[in-house]
């Protein structure tokens, strides 16, 4: 009998959902968390008062008053969209974990038992549905899905979603937020996505090194090589696939500073001031244990013992490998490695950055 806790992900998408939020909730919101007086009038005056009407040809339709809808494009729409659906998390299980990003709403449901997991999923996406039915948005069922996390030699629990007489689709790999994510969470997929973006400015590198100095080559890895890999690393950077990054890290390396296929790369890294992609992984993953500190505990806040490593990172204890290879353990081990001196100077920000790199 396999014990493992049953784990799996609802990934709901929303149909034109900026242009879904009503005018009327969201003031009602606005008003309920504290926003009154001068301050709402504002807001009340930005919404409302627009009109709209579609013209087609020689036909034109009358003026309409728009009800719904935020502005796009600018930073007060998100803003506004998350306060209209600020409540939503408090309707689902206390056990299971929503999170919203702008219009991407995404729920982890965790269950021990495979019978109890089926109804605490299918409950949960019929209270989340009827959420967004009643403030007056709408889920496509088309591009909504359902994702399951198993190890490699785990079973399949074959979940069935069903709302409405409509089922949402059962995926074997989803991407959420630029992150390609499987059931296994072996990022090969999204280490693939990786590869071919760097194969295309791979070849663009190479077609125009002969016309631009150095200095304006390493200006171009940094926007379109970098900024590549460094994306999500501390998530996919411990994989055994990203090797195939580094590898084509390095050739681009040398298309760049005209090195022989054969000769090493480390110098050329280090005149360069480039970090290689397993340096990048180190210092990516330190910046977000450093800056997520609230996510961590210390060895003084598990026990009372005076030990010298009182105030390190505590460790804890986990037998799911996967797990032991992730971001919050790794960052762990990375940080507790580091010097006392360091350490000292993570509330120091520009400081902190300056010394780990050295």
């Amino acid at each position: 009998m396999n014990n493992n806790p049953i784990v799996g992900g609802i990934f709901c998408d929303l149909q034109k959902a900026f242009d879904c939020v009503n005018h009327k909730i969201l003031l009602d919101k606005l008003e309920f968390y504290g926003v009154e007086g001068k301050f709402k009038t504002l807001i009340e005056s930005y919404l409302t008062g627009r009109y709209q009407r579609v013209e087609l040809g020689n036909i034109t339709s009358n003026w309409e008053v728009i009800k719904c809808g935020v502005p796009q494009g600018s930073i007060l729409g998100p803003v506004f969209f998350l306060i209209y659906i600020n409540d939503l998390p408090k309707i689902i299980n206390k056990d299971n974990n929503m999170v919203l990003f702008a219009n991407d709403t995404s729920i982890i449901i965790t269950d021990s038992n495979k019978l109890d997991f089926n109804i605490n999923v299918n409950q949960t996406f019929q209270d989340i549905n009827t959420w967004f039915m009643v403030s007056l948005l709408t889920l496509n069922f088309n591009k909504t899905q359902y994702l399951e996390f198993r190890t490699k030699n785990y079973y399949n629990v074959n979940t069935q979603i069903k709302c409405d007489q409509k089922f949402i689709t059962n995926a074997t790999e989803i991407k959420f937020l630029g992150l390609i994510i499987d059931g296994t969470l072996s990022w090969k997929q999204h280490v693939e996505q990786v590869v071919n973006k760097m194969c295309t400015a791979c070849y663009a590198l190479r077609n125009i090194k002969h016309i631009v100095p150095l200095d304006t080559l390493r200006v171009i890895y940094f926007a379109h090589i970098h900024s590549i890999i460094s994306y999500d690393i501390i998530f996919w950077g411990s994989s055994s696939y990203a090797d195939k990054v580094f590898i084509l890290q390095k050739k681009i390396i040398r298309i760049i500073t005209n090195t022989r296929p054969r000769d090493s790369c480390r110098e050329v890294f280090k005149n360069m001031e480039i970090m290689t992609l397993y340096s990048q992984y180190i210092y990516s993953l330190i910046l977000y244990t450093v800056n997520n500190k609230h996510l961590f505990n210390t060895n003084n806040e598990i026990h009372k013992y005076k030990i010298r490593y009182k105030n390190n990172l505590h460790f804890p204890i986990a037998n799911l490998s996967k797990f032991n290879k992730g971001a919050y353990i790794s960052g762990v081990k990375l940080f507790s490695h580091h010097s006392q001196y360091i350490k000292a100077l993570t509330n120091e920000q520009k400081c902190f950055k300056s010394t780990l790199t050295l």
